[in-house]
């Protein structure tokens, strides 16, 4: 599974708590792009595995995808952005 980085995720609660109407039916989901690997906020599908933080889904994870990402870290760079190494 993706490891994700404690200030990733803090950014992933803080970016779903922004975005997320009062029901938190949406998250963050990596899909598959054209270039890599890309961050969409959309609904989590049921194949997809879930990471969770205060009480929010924060992190959608389709199966494709997670088996690509194993033994990868989601961290952040100091400028904000998301990177997988």
């Amino acid at each position: 599974m993706l490891q994700v980085t404690q200030d990733a995720l803090q950014i992933c609660t803080r970016t779903v708590q922004q975005l997320s109407s009062q029901a938190n039916t949406k998250c963050l989901r990596l899909i598959k792009g054209d270039r890599g690997v890309a961050i969409s906020f959309e609904i989590p599908r049921s194949d997809d595995e879930v990471l969770r933080h205060q009480g929010y889904a924060v992190l959608a994870v389709p199966e494709k995808v997670a088996n690509k990402l194993t033994e990868m870290t989601l961290d952040v760079r100091a400028d904000g952005r998301f990177v997988l190494c």
